[in-house]
């Protein structure tokens, strides 16, 4: 996820970790609705995306499906 060949991040881009940790800590604070964890909760949707990819987020939706059923 926006990781160099090092294992770094780039300039200004916040770790994994750190935008995760904001996101649990909105979260049990109760803060949900802000606006704030909606930028958050998007930063870390766009990562997912980005190091899973579209087919496999497909797959999961399909397999989901079956799964219950549809």
């Amino acid at each position: 996820m926006h990781q160099g060949e090092d294992g770094s991040q780039g300039v200004g881009v916040p770790s994994d970790f750190t935008l995760l940790e904001g996101l649990y800590q909105l979260a049990v604070t109760g803060h949900a609705h802000d606006w704030e964890f909606e930028r958050l909760n998007n930063a870390v949707y766009e990562r997912l995306l980005s190091s899973y990819g579209v087919e496999e987020s497909t797959k999961f939706d399909q397999s989901k499906n079956a799964f219950n059923g549809s």
